[in-house]
């Protein structure tokens, strides 16, 4: 009764409802203006902090050893690095880069001298004019260098890497840190004619544009196209151009609407809000806007009047378009549980944007219907191609309901199926999985990975007790039982710790801990990465490939398991295991987690409320077949064609969730209605089935037409996403086209 009080005042002061949309409109707009325009906003830009780190996206992180953690890799491909033609084009190219000025830092195999009793001694690799037997020594040592071969250079000699790091204070553009690195190489190894020499760039700055160049031409170019080919298509269902004018103008507001208060009222908006909530909303408002749109044209096409077919729409959609609303923010607003505040907050915006969708929607449809633009919009119905359709397959609700037992059996037992399959699916995440593979950054990883073992490290840090001298012995058996653990696990490649710096001095293999006395004639640079005296603690670190967190994540764990047992072994020493790799996957696994648990706390929750919502346990305990169906389809999908569980896919999981409740909820809310109106289970079944299921037809084609251009996408992100919308769509129509009448039909014959 409440709705139809709202719809009545809606149709009556129609001026004051424009007059409430201009001015939510105006307040949106200003959370688009810049900081400087908008009061008690910090001016960006002017505190010396901010302009300290003018690209902050691109700072790796750093540590007291930072040798091993670069902003660039450069990627140096040959059939024989190790030629003089070869080095002298290398040595030439690092001079060159050096004296960039948005380069901080540069290393690579020249860069580490050698070493003997006596301190440093000259350049590993000779100068280009030695003798062939000079080099020929020198390629065996280089091969041999328990520093370089597997981390500068692949023990085939086929490949070498530079690492860079830049001065951020010179970078001005995105082509400082990758086309004239490149540009330079190319310029040197052209003045060496004889080399044959090729260069590619990888590292976090090169993958980071890589993912942020596609991202950016894909989200234009394939939002266009999904626009455009939506609005076609609705266009032939609809038979209209008004009717989609309409229809797809108001889930356009609503973003426009959510996005500004938002901003606004400063909520905080992280990248996966960003991408993720657009396109859920736009879902969110599609459906609910074609129903809307659906009965109105019905009503004007049965000869009431426009005001009075307004109003009708309202009351018979409105409440269901309502319901909807409220149980998928409900379930996002279940996300702010979580445990991390990147999940909270996109779980806290989507909740938001969710009912400004449902007001815009609800408001822009029936004031554009109530204007001359809405006086013919009922024209073209009779042509409608989907009611013409379902009333051809008339039989095919007949067939459903006479067979309401078997089909219902059918539908939970194939959930069951699915729903085990999609409970098989483990946490993981790759680099590789955001990056287009034809971008020369993923091409040059994948080619480090085979080659050198990874481009990423994760460190073992040991600490010693302040009663254990910097140079005893405990120390060299410390690290050699961290080695030992590592030598355990084929994933972990080359690890280098300060017994591998030791073994470059003369003395006694079996003794290593004999060779500490030489720790001082080592260079600072190499000394305090692997032993740092002042601060009492090593590193011992190790090449990771980009295998994914499913695979290393139970190595990682057994070796800190084997660190604990270490610690007992060695009383009074700290062992921890770190790095990017590390760190970055115990971080996404426990948002993949936060996100899944919160999933199923969203799918109760939604299951409560409309228990509350239609007065009946039985109606809300129907309900789960139809809306997991569609979400264990979907996770069965992902088992098929070998996807694991990570931020992406449960992303689509929740915009999922928010599809197949919405479809729900309308099929059940007019199922209530037309039996509030006098008719039986199996009438209301029926009529529901021809009145609403044109609309569900409608959205299903539109949308799944919409996300099916996105699958050509070269971002594996993207292509995932979409095949997950289009089949969670798919599979939302079969749910409650076919499993939802029959379970009806079998369980409320009463």
């Amino acid at each position: 009764m409440l709705w139809f009080s709202i719809a009545d005042r809606l149709i009556r002061h129609r001026k004051q409802a424009w007059l409430l949309f201009i001015v939510i409109s105006l307040i949106s707009v200003a959370g688009y203006l810049p900081d400087r325009w908008r009061p008690g906003k910090p001016v960006s830009g002017q505190s010396a902090e901010e302009t300290d780190d003018p690209r902050p996206a691109y700072r790796g992180w750093k540590s007291d050893f930072g040798i091993q953690r670069s902003d660039c890799i450069v990627v140096i491909e040959a059939k024989d690095i190790l030629t003089p033609v070869h080095v002298a084009a290398l040595r030439d190219l690092a001079a060159e880069l050096d004296r960039l000025e948005t380069i901080d830092s540069l290393f690579w195999m020249d860069s580490l001298p050698g070493l003997n009793v006596f301190g440093v001694t000259s350049q590993l690799v000779p100068p280009a004019d030695a003798s062939p037997e000079r080099f020929l020594n020198a390629r065996r040592e280089v091969l041999n260098h328990p520093l370089l071969a597997g981390h500068w250079i692949s023990p085939d000699a086929t490949t070498a890497v530079m690492t860079l790091t830049f001065d951020w204070l010179e970078v001005t553009s995105d082509d400082d840190v990758s086309s004239k690195i490149r540009d330079t190489a190319n310029t040197v190894f052209a003045e060496h004619p004889q080399s044959e020499l090729r260069v590619r760039l990888t590292g976090d700055v090169p993958l980071f544009l890589a993912q942020d160049r596609s991202f950016k031409r894909n989200e234009s170019k394939f939002r266009i196209i999904g626009y455009v080919l939506a609005i076609l298509v609705a266009g032939i269902l609809f038979r209209g151009i008004i009717p989609v004018f309409i229809t797809a103008g108001a889930p356009g507001i609503g973003i426009f609407w959510t996005l500004g208060l938002l901003r606004l009222f400063d909520v905080e908006l992280n990248p996966l809000t960003n991408v993720v909530l657009p396109v859920l909303l736009a879902m969110v408002g599609i459906a609910d806007g074609v129903h809307l749109m659906v009965s109105i044209r019905q009503q004007r096409a049965a000869g009431v009047a426009q005001k009075e077919a307004v109003r009708r729409a309202l009351r018979q959609v409105g409440s269901a378009c309502g319901l909807t609303s409220i149980t998928t923010s409900v379930g996002f607003c279940s996300l702010m549980l979580a445990h991390s505040e990147f999940v909270a907050s996109f779980g806290r915006a989507c909740a938001i944007g969710v009912l400004v969708m449902f007001v815009a929607v609800s408001s822009t449809i029936p004031l554009l219907c109530l204007t001359r633009l809405g006086r013919n919009i009922h024209r073209g119905y009779e042509r409608d191609v989907v009611g013409m359709g379902l009333q051809r397959w008339s039989r095919s609700i007949d067939w459903i309901v006479l067979r309401k037992r078997p089909v219902s059996l059918t539908a939970i037992f194939v959930t069951l199926l699915l729903g085990a399959t999609t409970l098989t699916l483990k946490p993981d995440t790759r680099i590789s999985y955001s990056l287009p593979t034809t971008s020369e950054a993923y091409q040059a990883l994948a080619h480090c990975d085979r080659m050198l073992g990874g481009i990423e490290y994760a460190r073992i840090v040991y600490e010693w007790p302040e009663d254990c001298s910097n140079d005893s012995p405990a120390i060299i058996g410390a690290v050699a039982d961290i080695e030992e653990v590592l030598r355990r696990e084929e994933l972990i490649g080359n690890p280098i710790s300060i017994r591998s710096v030791l073994t470059l001095f003369p003395g006694d293999d079996a003794d290593i801990a004999s060779r500490l006395e030489f720790i001082e004639l080592l260079p600072d640079n190499i000394r305090d990465v692997f032993h740092n005296a002042e601060r009492r603690r090593g590193l011992v670190t190790m090449r990771i490939q980009d295998l994914g967190l499913a695979i290393y994540e139970p190595i990682f764990a057994r070796i800190d398991q084997a660190l604990k047992q270490l610690e007992e072994k060695h009383p009074g020493f700290v062992f921890e295991l770190t790095g990017s790799p590390v760190n970055r996957g115990r971080t996404l696994y426990r948002i993949v987690i936060d996100l899944a648990v919160s999933l199923g706390t969203a799918s109760l929750i939604i299951l409560l409320i409309m228990t509350l919502a239609y007065r009946s346990l039985r109606l809300g305990l129907i309900t789960v077949v139809p809306n997991l169906f569609p979400l264990a389809a979907t996770g069965s999908l992902l088992v098929l064609i070998g996807r694991p569980l990570d931020i992406a896919s449960v992303c689509a999981f929740t915009v999922c969730l928010g599809i197949a409740v919405d479809d729900t909820i309308h099929f059940l809310s007019r199922y209530r209605q037309l039996q509030a109106e006098g008719q039986d289970t199996i009438a209301a079944i029926r009529s529901g089935f021809f009145q609403v299921g044109a609309a569900l037809i409608m959205t299903t084609i539109i949308m799944v037409v919409g996300f099916g251009a996105v699958l050509s996408s070269d971002l594996p992100s993207q292509r995932i996403f979409a095949a997950m919308a289009c089949c969670t769509i798919s599979s939302a129509l079969i749910g409650d086209m076919i499993f939802l009448p029959a379970m009806l039909a079998w369980l409320m014959r009463r």
